[in-house]
Parts: structure tokens; C-alpha cells; sequence
């Protein structure tokens, strides 16, 4: 077993009634590495053919309670699945609680009728194949492991590293056609290298990755299409290696007519020979291949409110503001320098508290739209408009692209695809000197 592996496993262990120090001190370091991280430096590679790779876990959400129930029948575990906690049929409903500032948990029969507290995690894993465990209502193949934190319950779907990927690509392609095949099987292999390298990732984390889009869209059985099955059956098991090593395969919605370099947008992340610039244009023609996409131009304005929203929320989580208080008025909004490719390399941004300095993807994290989401990418000019007092009332960012713009531009990939270009050639387009070869 290696190292991360043999972690892996103590993490799910729980606390045993009468814990050792030792106990203690390890699931404190377990529930420690529950918190999330945005940072963007991406894993190291790792080695193909490591058979823990073939499982995947995923973090699906925190919450207080958890409603539990299958399509077949299905059995809840205890002590991170050790013991039987509870037997139950197809349609039977469980809601698992927590125990306030403990690691016991009980589960509640629909009628009301509950267990005792036993200590988690509590694991609900259907009998027979082909039966889905549902959380809320949502169905998931594999099972659902219910591990209890200081703030009350995180819930991971354990299932294999294959059907991972059908609950994924349809929420990461959106509807698409069979002319566009090619790009699905290209998003396969990349989701499934993604995913490889994060299994290998943090030893002490009671998951692997996470269901949003701060790592992959994940959306479990009731988002599969037969589309995207076939392209996860189609390239099953095939990853993207350099040197022998399964890489992070990073992907983004549009390029705008060329992806980025890992440290145009990244700024803690070095450089990879196989994440550089390339061009996505149409040879021979002024066209690109992803310009069909919604967002290949794009404009977004924001109101003197929206500003001071976003500089109010956002802002200290990427700068140091003068005595840790409000950033204060917005006055002026600035790009400094632009990369290799044309994005903004630096964002400056100026109020009556002081000049503050946002760098790479960082940008995207505080210039949110209107509607909280994220800024498209950080390939935009800036147009400003200022009262009399010199407070910015307006400021329009227009750009191209929509995401960070490293790796495969999927739009891109799309149209590469209708121009009949096959999967192996779409991805050796975007990581450039990678490989796609089996992970055994």
C-alpha cells in the first residue's frame, strides 16, 4: 500500500469510543484538511498504472442532516463501515444526523424512529449492482460515506474512477451532438488525468475532489446522457501522460482565440512544457475554432454598487487593506502589463484608502458581475466612467474567452471536432509533447 494510500484509510477510521491520544490527534488532522482550498497550483504529476486510482471520492456537500434512500436494497454501516447500523428496502428513507460537537452520528427512520449514536463516518452502500444510493433525493452510483466535522457533516460519494466520469462530462459539455464526439472523448480523457492526479493529491483529506467548479462539475446518475457514456466507455481508462507521468489536465469554456501559459494566469504556478500558448485559429482563414461560443466577445458593466460589493467582499481575501478595514471608494481601475497572449497581467485598482495590486486569475475573484459570478476571463480593456467627486460610477469590461484559459479551450475543441479532427489529435493540440495512454 503506498503512503497516501495507508492515510487514506486511517482518515476514514473513526474515533473509537474510549480514543487513545493518538486517536484523537488523527482525526483532528483529518477534520483539519476538510476546509476546502482555491489555491490554484495545480499537483504534482503522478505515475501511471497505481490501482488506487481506479476509486474516487467526492465531496458532495456539508451539511447538518442528510436524507438517505436507494432504488433497490441497501444497508447503512457504522464506524466508517464495520458494522450494520440498519437494513432497508428500495424506497426506504433514513435521515442521518449529527450529534453536536461530537463524532456520533444517528440516523431517523421515516416514521421517526431513530438509532442510537454510533460513531461515524456512517457508509449507506446499496446490496446489488445497478441499485443508486440517493442523497436528497439525488441519485449517485457507489456509495455515500457521512463523516462527521466540527460544523456538522460532510458527505463524500465513493464510487469508481469510470462512473465518475459519466456524472462529469455532461455537466462539463452541455448538450452536444454526435458531430462532436471527437471533443467529448478529448474532455474524457482530460477529466479523467484531472482527476488521477488529484487521488494522488492531499494524503489527509477525507476526499479526493470536489463536486463544483472549483475542480470538475459533477452532477452523479441523473445528468448521465448516452452521448457522453459512450465517450467515457470509448476512452475508458486512457489518460494523458509527459514523461511518464499522468498530468493535470486543466480546461476551460473559451479560449478567445488562444490559450494561456500556466503563469499568465496562475502566479504561484510554474510553467508546464505541455500547459504553454496555442493558437486557435482556423489555419488559413481570419476564423477560430471557438468562436461559435456564447462568450467568444463578451461585455459585462458594473454600477458604482456593484464596485463597492465586490471591493467590500472580495477584495481582502487578495490584497492587504490599510488597518484591515473597508477598501474604501473606488476611484480608478487600471490594467499594468499584459502577458505573452494579451490577457491583463495585473489589475490596478485605486480607492480613497489606497492602491491595490490583483494579479492573474485572482482578477476574475474580485471584478464579479453583476450577478456574483465569476468575471469571464481577464482578457478584457476597461472603459471608466467617474462622477464629479472622481468615484468611479461605472466601469465596462469588454473581453473575449470565458475562463481561466489554460489547457483545452472546450469550444474550441468543439469546433475542431465538426472539422474532423479526432480526440488524440484535439488533445495533442492542447497539451502539446502529452501522450494519451492507458492508465494500467
Amino acid at each position: 500500500m503506498r503512503p497516501w494510500t495507508a492515510w487514506r484509510a486511517r482518515c476514514a477510521r473513526p474515533v473509537p469510543r474510549r480514543a487513545t491520544l493518538g486517536a484523537v490527534l488523527l482525526t483532528a488532522a483529518c477534520a483539519a484538511a476538510l476546509t476546502p482550498t482555491t489555491d490554484d497550483v495545480a499537483p504534482g504529476d503522478v505515475a501511471p498504472g497505481d490501482a488506487a486510482a481506479r476509486v474516487i471520492r467526492v465531496a458532495l456537500s456539508s451539511a447538518p442532516s442528510a436524507r438517505i434512500s436507494a432504488t433497490g436494497e441497501w444497508r447503512m454501516y457504522d464506524t466508517g463501515g464495520e458494522s450494520t447500523l440498519l437494513r432497508a428496502g428500495g424506497g426506504d428513507v433514513w435521515t442521518v444526523q449529527t450529534q453536536r460537537g461530537s463524532a456520533y452520528l444517528r440516523a431517523v427512520r421515516a416514521d421517526g424512529v431513530p438509532t442510537e449514536h454510533r460513531p461515524g463516518p456512517f457508509v449507506a452502500r446499496p446490496l446489488a449492482r445497478g441499485t443508486l444510493i440517493t442523497l436528497d433525493g439525488t441519485p449517485y452510483r457507489g456509495e455515500l460515506a457521512l463523516i462527521p466535522t466540527d460544523t456538522g457533516m460532510l458527505i463524500v460519494n465513493r464510487l469508481s474512477l469510470e462512473d465518475y466520469l459519466r456524472g462529469v462530462l455532461p455537466r462539463e459539455v452541455g448538450p452536444r451532438t454526435i458531430h462532436e464526439r471527437a471533443a467529448i472523448e478529448a474532455m474524457a480523457v482530460a477529466a479523467r488525468s484531472y482527476a488521477v492526479v488529484r487521488i494522488a493529491g492531499d494524503v489527509m483529506r477525507p476526499y479526493d475532489i470536489r463536486s463544483r467548479d472549483l475542480d470538475q462539475v459533477y452532477g452523479g446518475a441523473s445528468t448521465e446522457t448516452a452521448l457522453t457514456d459512450e465517450a467515457v466507455a470509448a476512452t475508458e481508462g486512457l489518460v494523458l501522460t509527459y514523461g511518464g507521468r499522468v498530468v493535470s489536465a486543466p480546461y476551460h469554456s473559451t479560449c478567445g482565440g488562444s490559450t494561456a501559459a500556466a503563469s499568465e494566469i496562475w502566479q504561484r504556478t510554474p510553467d508546464q512544457p505541455y500547459l504553454r500558448a496555442v493558437s486557435d485559429r482556423v489555419p488559413g482563414t481570419d476564423r477560430y475554432y471557438c468562436d461559435a461560443s456564447p462568450r467568444y466577445r463578451w461585455e459585462t458593466t458594473m454600477d458604482r454598487a456593484t464596485l463597492a460589493a465586490n471591493l467590500g467582499r472580495y477584495l481582502r481575501a487578495y490584497a492587504t487593506l490599510p488597518g484591515g478595514g473597508a477598501p474604501g471608494t473606488a476611484r480608478n481601475i487600471v490594467p499594468e502589463g499584459a502577458t505573452p497572449t494579451g490577457r491583463v497581467r495585473t489589475l490596478v485598482v485605486t480607492t480613497d484608502r489606497g492602491r491595490f495590486t490583483l494579479r492573474g486569475n485572482d482578477i476574475r475573484f474580485v471584478m464579479r458581475t453583476p450577478s456574483g459570478a465569476l468575471l469571464n476571463s481577464t482578457y478584457f480593456t476597461v472603459e471608466s466612467e467617474r462622477a464629479a467627486d472622481g468615484a468611479l460610477t461605472r466601469v465596462t469590461f469588454r473581453g473575449s474567452g470565458w475562463g481561466h484559459g489554460v489547457g483545452m479551450c472546450q469550444w474550441g475543441a468543439f469546433g475542431r471536432a465538426r472539422a474532423g479532427q479526432d480526440f488524440r489529435t484535439i488533445l495533442r493540440t492542447y497539451y502539446p509533447g502529452t501522450t494519451v495512454e492507458p492508465l494500467d
